[in-house]
């Protein structure tokens, strides 16, 4: 889903949990830095850091304050993270790096940079759809009829779509109060469709109103069963069927997962933690034990259905969990789409026997040329499938749809994975 991730958007988010101190530190670190009073610009984006350790504009500063007053490994350290996050920061030719330059350290910065910089392309195209204005985010796949359903953040609707691209409306635009639609997952067993919306301004006709729900359609008829309607203001971006057919919601507003009683028609919350900054994509372990959360923010959390333990999935490997939106769980790794990181990738991260640590990765692409904001995707066997420009920066700043001729062609990707 899309998600702002620029310095001051960010800020914002700090701002909610902690206040002003955020803005308030990071702007008298950079007083003092236009002043040249690097011992203070230090004391005071250190200050930023604290209350916001993951934000790849902070690191950098912090990296600049550290190398700006003698402390070459801090600032080699944060100059990396910032760089694995958005490896376009400036490295080279700047003159407050004048005292690490030369060191073998920085030199390995600048080829690490330069790694994350190039492109990395294992995916093809698997169709396209000419519905320039459609604006997908997420997509399902029925294997038995070889159909894939993708839902139009602008539209409104579902549609089905062939492997040729050819596409027709599941449902009508703006059926049943129907607004964004995010998530979508088919239960093939009980002949379900399930998916979530949520009102987003760049949809047609737009209703600060309206409310989240989840809708539950009969796959074979496209006839609607049910509308879970949702209490209170949130953004539903994705959702996860486990073997039983019990729906889980991510509400990346509100930070909270939703299950579905579908005894008493409601939607009821499961689980939520202050670890969260913002929930994305979930993907259930092999015996569903475990259910695995990705936090735009923070990278990976595992949390354990049955006790309700949640842990940090970390790595040591030199590569950023952040700004992961699709969440998949293939042969003990995790499949990562993510479109919060500079340059935009596809990652496999592949996870220890315990499943809870990340030991490897690999990049299934990176700087793909279809790229502009791939989101959602879905797994069918040994191939993934995946939308690669869902085109949120389709709007002017109004949140109208720009014309046909300043958008693309819809391009779905697929991968064979190891």
């Amino acid at each position: 889903m899309k998600r702002v991730i620029l310095f001051l958007s960010v800020l914002l988010i700090g701002a909610a949990v902690y206040g002003q101190g955020l803005q308030k530190f990071y702007s008298e670190a950079m007083a003092a830095y236009k002043a040249k009073d690097y011992p203070q610009f230090y004391e005071k984006i250190k200050e930023a850091y604290k209350l916001h350790p993951y934000h790849q504009g902070i690191l950098y500063q912090l990296g600049t304050a550290a190398a700006l007053t003698g402390k070459k490994a801090e600032a080699i350290q944060n100059l990396k993270q910032a760089i694995l996050i958005n490896a376009d920061f400036k490295l080279e030719g700047i003159a407050d790096f004048t005292s690490i330059k030369d060191s073998p350290e920085f030199k390995k910065l600048l080829d690490l940079q330069k790694e994350w910089q190039s492109p990395v392309v294992h995916s093809e195209t698997a169709f396209t759809i000419k519905d320039r204005s459609l604006h997908t985010e997420g997509i399902e796949y029925d294997a038995a009829h070889k159909t894939f359903y993708l839902g139009s953040i602008h539209k409104r609707k579902v549609v089905k779509v062939t492997l040729e691209g050819k596409a027709t409306d599941f449902c009508p635009s703006g059926f049943e109060g129907m607004t964004s639609i995010f998530g979508i997952k088919i239960d093939v067993k009980k002949n379900i469709l399930w998916t979530c919306s949520s009102p987003m301004p760049e949809m047609e006709n737009y209703d600060s109103l309206a409310k989240s729900a989840v809708y539950k359609f009969e796959l074979s008829s496209g006839k609607l069963l049910h509308k879970y309607q949702s209490v209170k203001s949130g953004v539903y971006g994705d959702l996860i069927i486990n073997k039983n057919g019990s729906v889980f919601i991510s509400d990346s507003q509100t930070n909270e997962i939703f299950t579905i009683n579908e005894k008493t028609n409601q939607i009821e919350p499961f689980y939520s933690s202050t670890e969260f900054w913002n929930i994305q994509g979930m993907a259930f372990s092999p015996s569903e034990k475990f259910l695995f959360i990705a936090d735009y923010v923070k990278g990976v959390f595992r949390l354990d259905i049955k006790s309700k333990e949640l842990t940090e999935v970390k790595t040591t490997a030199d590569v950023s969990l952040k700004g992961i939106d699709g969440l998949y769980f293939y042969n003990n790794s995790l499949i990562a789409v993510q479109n919060g990181v500079t340059p935009l990738r596809c990652t496999q991260y592949f996870l220890n026997n315990d499943l809870n640590k990340i030991t490897k990765f690999e990049i299934i692409d990176r700087k793909h040329p279809s790229f502009n904001e791939p989101t959602l995707g879905v797994l069918d066997d040994k191939t993934f499938y995946y939308i690669a420009n869902s085109q949120w920066g389709g709007y002017d700043d109004k949140h109208n749809i720009k014309p046909d001729d300043q958008l693309q062609d819809i391009v779905v990707l697929k991968a064979q994975l190891k």
